[in-house]
């Protein structure tokens, strides 16, 4: 870290900067749990009136996250994972 002395009145605090560095690779794992309360329908209805899950809400939020994430590094890894009665790993 590089730290930089600021000019003029006040406390005399320091402005400092943050070398550049690269973006890390990331394995990230969503696990997801799908049990009934899940098809609970929200107060909010979709674009089309019809009434929007709480798993049609979690869907779009792991939609809106995944390309956010790949917009700041295209080479991150995903696994999904859902949980009802039992476990299992969406593969792909």
């Amino acid at each position: 870290m590089e730290f930089q002395v600021v000019e003029g009145s006040g406390s005399g605090g320091a402005a400092y900067t943050l070398k550049p560095s690269r973006y890390s690779n990331e394995d990230i794992l969503l696990f997801i749990d799908v049990d009934n309360e899940s098809m609970v329908e929200m107060k909010n209805t979709g674009p089309n009136g019809r009434p929007i899950t709480r798993l049609d809400s979690i869907k779009q939020s792991i939609l809106l996250f995944i390309n956010a994430k790949l917009t700041i590094n295209p080479n991150h890894r995903f696994a999904f994972a859902s949980l009802s009665n039992s476990a299992s790993w969406v593969v792909f």
